[in-house]
């Protein structure tokens, strides 16, 4: 999930490193936030760096105080909300910061529904994992937790059309490439007896020629074709929800049950 930072934030970034949300389809104002609100955001990065992500909550809601609705700190609290393991309030800002994206931004409104999904599906878990371990529940082995896998390589409809076409262009190069060596050695092989006979074996010579022609394109596109859905193949990305691994869970979920739940993007 990622936005563009306000024009003031932005700024500091530049200048303190900042690693913010990267989408640049969010509107901006032409406001600079309050001086406070880019100290409290400064001081609020610093606790997130040595890991006090209760003291950067604080200061982003403070900041957040000074210049309301921006899309940055609503971000980055979303972000040390789902650290702190306060799935509530990381669900409450990621909503938020989903309706201040354009209608437009089709791939960061994906990434941020994304994390939607991922945070609710952590609390659930978690909401039914205390409820087991209070007994109000008896199984959870049929209720484990999801994670969202961004995978490159797709193998669509798109892909297995190019892919058939272009083997079917290469498997017909093959043919009409056997027909012409055929034709050629059967001119070669020819025997002149009279005049008349050289027409003919030149007109097998030419047949010879022009299957050879015609192999070479055919094989020529079929390579390219193959090419392509290669191309189709490797140069895109799925986004896959699959249930978690028990390594996957003992990552997301701490031993004290409020760990965060797996990042698909980093954020503050």
């Amino acid at each position: 999930m990622g936005c563009r930072p306000d024009l003031g934030l932005f700024v500091l970034a530049l200048a303190i490193g900042l690693v913010a949300p990267d989408t640049g389809a969010l509107a901006q104002t032409t406001r600079e936030p309050p001086p406070e609100a880019i100290e409290l955001f400064a001081s609020g990065r610093a606790h997130y760096e040595g890991g006090r992500y209760g003291d950067a909550a604080r200061d982003l809601e403070a900041a957040l105080q000074l210049d309301p609705g921006s899309p940055t700190l609503i971000y980055n609290l979303t972000r040390v909300y789902e650290l702190m393991g306060d799935l509530d309030r990381a669900l409450r800002y990621g909503e938020q910061y989903l309706m201040l994206l354009p209608p437009d931004d089709e791939e960061e409104r994906e990434v941020a529904e994304v994390t939607l999904r991922r945070l609710r599906g952590a609390r659930d878990y978690l909401a039914l994992r205390q409820a087991a371990e209070q007994g109000q529940v008896q199984s959870l082995r049929q209720l484990a937790p999801r994670v969202i896998v961004r995978e490159r390589g797709v193998a669509d409809t798109p892909f297995w059309i190019t892919l058939a076409a272009g083997a079917a262009v290469l498997a017909a190069g093959a043919v009409v490439g056997g027909l012409a060596l055929k034709t050629g050695n059967d001119a070669s092989d020819f025997v002149l007896r009279d005049p008349a006979d050289q027409a003919i074996r030149q007109r097998r010579v030419d047949r010879a020629d022009r299957l050879a022609l015609s192999a070479d394109i055919l094989l020529g596109v079929g390579a390219v074709t193959c090419i392509a859905a290669g191309l189709l193949y490797l140069l895109r990305v799925r986004t896959i929800e699959r249930d978690a691994t028990p390594d996957e869970v003992a990552l997301s979920i701490g031993s004290d049950g409020r760990g965060a739940w797996l990042v698909v993007r980093g954020a503050l």
